[in-house]
């Protein structure tokens, strides 16, 4: 390892490539601010390895490509976490597009503390009620995005929790254990990402993130069964969403999504609450 470098950026990764191209060209030897000795960028793959080694090796060579395990993306950063070498870990997500002076935000506070968050804009805004980006403007939330850990507090806590399989509360889950166990979380504004929006999955697919916020809430002591409260948080959100931006064709497309996302809920969510029920049994008063 090199005396110089300091940051090692984890890239996961699952075929989006026109994303990927994106933001590893503001990661480039000489696009960043800070010094290319001080960093090196690891691209864990959970799609088609060899299409993306082929083009990585012609476009980005200077980028690190290692195999994710396909379990998830806490998983998959997890993995990215291991190969890398420096004493800080930045995660990033690969359709974030980076400022010049990304790193060096993160830099320049290192010595503040062990958990630094960027900030993360949407310049583009949200047209559509089927459309998301993961802001944030102030600070608190720890999108897994934009954040930078120390490796020996990362390692300390575990990691990411790889019983989160879908990429739904990974981080808020990180956030909490971290908090636990005693780090602040230094909000760093200068180090910032833009996430243009993108289009949000299939309603069923929506609804399959839900089994996590099940084992999320399980996990953090929520009162039990969690199910009905989370679908009504689900459909009022949804709907001050879709009332909040322009009508048109992706109203109907947000509506039925939201039925889909709901009935699926209804079919598996009493399953969830027993398979969490089993893995964080419910503690009682001595």
């Amino acid at each position: 390892m090199s005396d110089a470098l300091r940051w090692s950026v984890i890239v996961p990764t699952r075929d989006r490539r026109r994303e990927l191209a994106v933001c590893l060209a503001r990661l480039a030897p000489g696009a960043q601010t800070l010094d290319a000795s001080a960093y090196e960028v690891i691209v864990t793959d959970d799609g088609d390895f060899a299409a993306t080694e082929a083009w990585l090796q012609q476009d980005a060579p200077w980028a690190r490509h290692v195999r994710g395990p396909r379990r998830g993306p806490a998983a998959n950063r997890n993995a990215g976490a291991r190969q890398g070498a420096a004493p800080w870990l930045v995660f990033a997500d690969d359709d974030i597009v980076p400022d010049a002076g990304w790193l060096a935000g993160f830099a320049a506070m290192a010595e503040q503390g062990t958990v630094l968050e960027g900030k993360t804009t949407c310049e583009a805004g949200l047209r559509s009620p089927r459309e998301h980006s993961p802001e944030n403007l102030t600070g608190g939330v720890l999108w897994s995005c934009n954040i930078a850990v120390r490796r020996e507090a990362f390692l300390a806590i575990g990691g990411f929790d790889e019983g989160f399989p879908f990429p739904h509360m990974e981080d808020a889950d990180l956030r909490e254990r971290l908090r636990a166990a005693g780090h602040a979380l230094v909000w760093v504004p200068d180090a910032r990402v833009d996430h243009p929006p993108r289009r949000l999955p299939s309603g069923t697919q929506l609804g399959r993130y839900r089994q996590s916020e099940v084992r999320y809430l399980y996990k953090y002591g929520a009162p039990r069964p969690v199910r009905w409260r989370m679908l009504r948080n689900v459909v009022l959100s949804r709907l001050v969403n879709i009332r909040a931006r322009p009508k048109g064709l992706d109203s109907l497309r947000a509506l039925w999504a939201l039925g889909a996302e709901c009935w699926y809920v209804l079919r598996h969510g009493a399953a969830w609450e027993r398979e969490s029920a089993r893995e964080f049994p419910e503690r009682r008063a001595l």
